[in-house]
């Protein structure tokens, strides 16, 4: 059986589900390759491919985190709030302790920018969702 190059089955457009659901099907580490063509996905969450893809990314909170840093140190604020929301506050602690001071920052410190998002409030949410009560 010959391997499927992933990036064949990548989402055309916002409503190719048949797509997302074919790429998501190979899962990894045979979607390895296109990991962050899949996070581009996550930019706009009202698309309907985004929330298969979410799920599925969502499940692979280590080879993810890296990507999810490019996003945070990005300018995309809408791109970081979906990051947060549907990626971060759902990974295990032990992954997520990276993301913890930044997610402290965007919480008690953030921009204009970010607070417009608003940024701070998911960031508080999931703060509060990976660690409540300040827990370690």
């Amino acid at each position: 059986m010959a391997e499927v190059d992933p990036r064949t089955l990548l989402p055309r457009d916002k409503c190719d589900s048949k797509a997302a659901a074919a790429v998501i099907a190979l899962g990894y580490p045979a979607v390895g390759p296109v990991l962050r063509d899949l996070l581009e996905w996550l930019q706009d969450c009202n698309w309907p491919v985004s929330r298969p893809i979410g799920d599925f990314l969502a499940t692979l909170p280590e080879p993810m985190a890296p990507l999810i840093w490019e996003v945070l140190r990005g300018d995309d604020y809408i791109w970081k709030y979906w990051c947060i929301v549907r990626l971060l506050s759902v990974m295990p602690t032990t992954i997520a302790g990276q993301f913890r001071a930044e997610l402290r920052r965007l919480a008690e410190h953030p921009t204009p920018v970010e607070r417009g998002e608003p940024l701070d409030e998911v960031a508080r949410e999931a703060l509060d969702a990976l660690w409540p009560s300040g827990s370690e």
